[in-house]
């Protein structure tokens, strides 16, 4: 291409380097050779974002999502409401706000996707493959809560709000339970009635949206509104990233703003409901017990985990298309305390309501409602019912949450997009926009599978598993390779020439004891005390039985198997040297690693040379360019 020779005529010297390379090491050193070359030389292929505030509101539209409005609230209300206040805003100060930093820096000094950002330790480049494994596995079943939204959206236009009738169901409070059971449709006892009465909310979304069946095994009808919500959901995220960032960022200055007006209204009405203060008061309110539980405090750091979108790879794609001196320590703290007050803040408008909603049934807010992964379509619907003009404000807050669930896939899937990209600019940086349809095309078929009546048993067996341990690990590893392989040190030097001025040293430690410590302890006490995944559906509650949990934990272990792939690929890759040698020459930068921008290449090791001596020849390349 012609920007490749430019750079080479420029730059002849690295060039040479190249030869060099071949002649000692022969066709594994020539390959090598190239592909530092065209690490380099492609950077301006790749684009950047287009002014500042695309960055930041891109950032704050993936992280502020739908683990904010609805996951939130619903992992708040399992671990006991106040409770988990405690541990989440411990997690944000030791974990999370160190690990966005960490993300936003190295994406932004090697201006490499998930994959590539891995040259800084070429021996775990598979896990750049892992988390963009997981990345697919959460996007594939994340759209799927996008599509319920667009399923509510479409009957927010109904002359009457479905969710707000009880159709006869003896189940509905308010409606007489003459008989004690209820019969399913094929004439089988499902439930007892008197024991448990549910909200017109609840009644539409397990039988209207999900058509929920008595267990996994159970498959069901398949749920044909709700695949063609998803077809839609998976339109508007390939329209939207038709252009790569271009359009992403411009799409961002709407959806990122847009969900904090309608939640403050939402907030304001909900103040208004009686009972809405009992709930606010077991939101607010800790049970001390509840704080020796480790699960809760698993539950924390898998939260913090998942509203930040630590370990997705999304942050370290975003932030290599910014400029090379951008200030990414004030982004990271600044959209860290957004998102989290974010999800407090949503959490205030859920709880108000639950505590309405307990009122209205007579009981406590630990009893007001079932316990699901869609809590919020029950909670924001109810609210709805009682608004003036209900079937706008629930038009405007159903939009609002396709919105923050698009702007989440936007992330997930441009940044496994980006990894590939980068990992074969060759073949598919020219044809990005295919290999945007194909992924689209593919979840969209895998989530399929979820459109059947057995859908939420599946869903929320990927979202116990998929979104929890594994994020946690891939945290930890990150760390210990950043602060104990590559060198804390030295990655604190990076962001200092970087920045162009120095940061406190109280990083290196967060990165190199403080978070990774806190986040094995939690992992291994989690590990101990685990009871297994349930949820609670329109039939009681649900344990998985004993083949789902080897499905979910295989889900957990398998995108791992990336790591000693591709650690054996490297060794046996590596030429004439004996297998502690080659471990120590994988456990050192590649010799592309550094900025991608070829000027900030070359500053960089103007600048330090004391840190590249020993991976590439820059005096050689000094000499050709003098």
């Amino acid at each position: 291409m012609k920007e490749d020779a430019s750079e080479k005529d420029k730059y002849p010297g690295l060039v040479n380097t190249n030869k060099t390379e071949m002649d000692m090491n022969g066709d594994a050193g020539a390959a090598m050779a190239e592909e530092a070359l065209d690490t380099i030389s492609h950077s301006k292929e790749r684009g950047v974002w287009g002014t500042k505030a695309e960055f930041i509101l891109s950032c704050v539209g993936f992280a502020v999502g739908l683990g904010n409005v609805i996951r939130f609230p619903y992992v708040c209300y399992e671990s006991g409401g106040g409770a988990f206040l405690i541990p989440f805003c411990v997690f944000l100060v030791i974990a999370g706000v160190p690990m966005f930093f960490l993300e936003l820096a190295i994406g932004q000094f090697s201006s490499s996707g998930p994959i590539t950002v891995w040259k800084c330790v070429p021996l775990m480049g598979g896990l750049g493959y892992c988390v963009c494994c997981i990345c697919f596995l959460l996007t594939f079943y994340y759209s799927v809560m996008v599509a319920w939204c667009i399923y509510y959206l479409y009957h927010s236009f109904s002359s009457e709000l479905p969710w707000s009738l009880c159709y006869d169901d003896p189940r509905c409070i308010g409606v007489p339970c003459n008989n004690s059971q209820v019969k399913s449709g094929d004439g089988i006892e499902v439930v007892d009635c008197k024991k448990q009465q549910m909200s017109p909310a609840s009644l539409f979304y397990f039988k209207n949206l999900l058509g929920v069946t008595a267990s996994i095994d159970e498959i069901g009808d398949f749920q044909w509104h709700i695949a063609v919500c998803l077809f839609i959901t998976w339109l508007l995220i390939f329209l939207a990233l038709i252009k790569g960032i271009h359009s992403l960022g411009k799409v961002a200055y709407f959806t990122s703003v847009m969900p904090y007006f309608l939640l403050t209204a939402l907030l304001v009405f909900a103040l208004t409901l009686e009972g809405s203060l009992n709930g606010i008061r077991f939101y607010v309110e800790p049970d001390f017990n509840r704080l020796s539980d480790p699960l809760v405090w698993k539950s924390a750091a898998s939260q913090i985990f998942f509203s930040f979108g630590i370990g997705w790879g999304c942050l370290i794609a975003f932030s290599s298309y910014s400029k090379f001196d951008n200030n990414c320590l004030r982004d990271a703290v600044l959209v860290s305390i957004l998102d989290c007050a974010t999800s407090i803040f949503a959490g205030f408008v859920i709880f108000a309501i639950m505590g309405f909603m307990a009122h209205q049934q007579g009981s406590s807010v630990a009893e007001a409602i079932e316990n699901t992964p869609g809590l919020a379509f029950v909670v924001y619907p109810t609210i709805v019912n009682e608004i003036k003009w209900p079937q706008l404000w629930a038009a405007l807050f159903f939009v609002m949450l396709i919105i923050i669930g698009c702007d989440t896939l936007f992330a997930l899937v441009e940044g496994v997009i980006t990894a590939l990209c980068d990992r074969f600019p060759q073949e598919l940086r020219t044809k990005k926009m295919y290999a945007t349809l194909v992924y689209c095309l593919l979840s969209l078929f895998c989530g399929v599978f979820l459109c059947f009546g057995n859908g939420l048993y599946v869903y929320t067996l990927f979202d116990s598993f998929v979104a929890n341990i594994n994020l946690v690990v891939i945290g930890i590893l990150e760390l210990v390779l950043i602060s104990w392989v590559y060198g804390a040190d030295r990655f604190i030097d990076d962001i200092n020439f970087m920045l162009n001025k120095q940061i406190s040293k109280v990083w290196k430690w967060a990165w190199a004891i403080v978070s990774p410590l806190s986040l094995f302890l939690v992992l291994v006490a989690s590990l101990i005390k685990y009871k297994g995944a349930s949820v609670d559906t329109l039939y009681g509650e649900y344990k998985y039985p004993l083949w789902c949990e080897c499905i979910g934990w295989s889900m957990v272990v398998l995108p791992f198997m990336f790591i000693p792939a591709v650690a054996v690929s490297k060794i046996s890759s590596t030429p004439g040297l004996s297998l502690s040698e080659k471990l120590t020459k994988l456990t050192k930068p590649d010799t592309s690693w550094g900025p991608r921008n070829i000027d900030d290449w070359y500053r960089d090791r103007e600048n330090r040379p004391e840190l590249y001596e020993k991976n590439d020849r820059y005096d050689e390349i000094k000499e050709s360019n003098a």
